[in-house]
């Protein structure tokens, strides 16, 4: 049993850890297709939560990362993933409204391909 919650453990914190590598460079690409700069080149979880689909349990994550359009303020940028999948990123622009891609169809913005 403690074999077993261990294996839990060790499976949870690869998967976060890769998650919050992928988030990364979704934000990333994300910033260099509208244009605008990523600062810190750091994104943030913000929201995490088990839930059930038809294919069995799925970790929901969303993540905040802040880009500037100038140099020197600041806005907000979100990212959505469903277990493995891509569900949203948006990016809050001052001058052009708000940008968001994807959808729960859709294919990973990064490539993965949900894998």
């Amino acid at each position: 049993m403690i074999l077993f919650a261990l294996a839990l453990v060790v499976f949870y914190l690869n998967d976060s850890w890769r998650a919050h590598e992928r988030v990364r460079r979704v934000a990333r690409r994300s910033c260099e297709q509208a244009g605008v700069q990523l600062l810190d080149g750091s994104v943030v979880r913000t929201r995490q939560r088990l839930a059930w689909r038809s294919g069995g349990p799925a970790i929901q994550r969303r993540y905040r990362f802040e880009f500037a359009t100038d140099g020197a303020s600041r806005h907000v940028g979100e990212i959505s993933l469903d277990g493995r999948r891509l569900r949203q990123v948006t990016l809050d622009l001052p001058e052009n409204g708000r940008v968001v891609e994807g959808d729960p169809g859709s294919v990973d913005r990064d490539g993965a391909n949900g894998q």
